[in-house]
């Protein structure tokens, strides 16, 4: 991907050290518009079966969206938490080396399918994917209101795009 290359070599990524297959979680977004996220207690039960399908989880986002790290692990204890502590181009580098992404409609989900991640981005009512969602291969589920949306439709678009 272009933005992967662009990207400076010797900047160390939080988390370096991953372990491979891991798949990043966007739980946050725009405080300001709940309707565009979906509940974070979804997002562990998600993050639930991805581990116990062998993936490991890491949740990116600002430091505002700490607690809902903190949610998910609750669920996952072994979910890496850097919320807060990447920048755009450690995002990309994280989305470039991950099996791949889930979360809702932000700017960082976005970031992620354009650095090539297998992409699974959910969408309210109040944007239309058609014209602003991510591209790539991307899976884009639609629901009037997230909070509506099933664990089992993420966790089977998820499983869909994940190598076999």
């Amino acid at each position: 991907s272009w933005i992967v290359r662009r990207a400076p070599e010797a900047r160390p990524t939080p988390g370096a050290q991953l372990p491979r297959p891991f798949v990043l979680l966007v739980p946050g977004g725009n405080e300001k518009a709940p309707e565009k996220r979906w509940p974070t207690d979804k997002f562990a039960q998600l993050a639930g079966r991805l581990f116990a399908g062998g993936y490991d989880i890491v949740i990116i986002g600002g430091p505002q969206e700490s607690a809902l790290a903190r949610t998910i692990q609750k669920t996952v204890g072994r979910a890496r938490d850097l919320t807060g502590r990447t920048d755009f181009a450690q995002i990309a580098l994280l989305g470039a080396r991950s099996a791949l992404a889930v979360g809702n409609d932000t700017g960082p989900l976005h970031l992620i399918a354009a650095a090539g991640a297998p992409t699974v981005a959910l969408f309210s009512a109040s944007s239309d994917a058609g014209v602003t969602g991510p591209r790539g291969h991307v899976a884009v589920l639609h629901a009037p209101t997230l909070a509506d949306m099933s664990v089992d439709t993420v966790a089977n678009a998820s499983f869909s795009l994940l190598p076999r």
